[in-house]
């Protein structure tokens, strides 16, 4: 007995998912009233309803396409957005960066759990690669 009550709530979950997936039927009576219902109406135009929860369909969230071809097949141009103008703020920022990359012995960064933890040799590298691509892009 000390089973029923999580078995009980096991079943009830799962009756209670599998309704989601039935299918809902709509049709109009002879008065012009809809009705919609999990069963066909006998002797009626049925439609089958698919409900729209979430994402019914498939989403792309892909950004937009980075080249585009014109109407002569050997010409490409170019759609990637432009490059951000010089920025002495982030310039600044990107500048302090390197220099505490290059000076400091060990850094500590947070990840993206939370939780702090020592750049290992490749994650300096990295780093220093972004800082310097920072400074190139935003320095005059």
């Amino acid at each position: 007995m000390k089973y029923a009550r999580p078995l009980i709530a096991i079943l009830s979950c799962f009756l209670i998912s599998h309704q989601a997936y039935a299918k809902v039927y709509k049709w109009t009576d002879d008065k012009g009233q809809t009705h919609y219902s999990e069963h066909p109406a006998a002797n009626q135009s049925n439609e089958v309803i698919k409900p729209k929860t979430g994402h019914s369909d498939p989403v792309s969230y892909s950004t937009a396409a980075t080249s585009s071809t014109s109407n002569d097949a050997n010409t490409t141009t170019n759609t990637a957005a432009p490059l951000p103008a010089k920025d002495p703020e982030r310039c600044a920022q990107a500048r302090k960066n390197q220099n505490t990359l290059q000076t400091s012995s060990r850094i500590q960064i947070k990840d993206d759990k939370g939780e702090y933890h020592y750049l290992n040799p490749d994650e300096l590298k990295q780093k220093m690669e972004e800082a310097s691509k920072a400074i190139e892009e935003s320095c005059d």
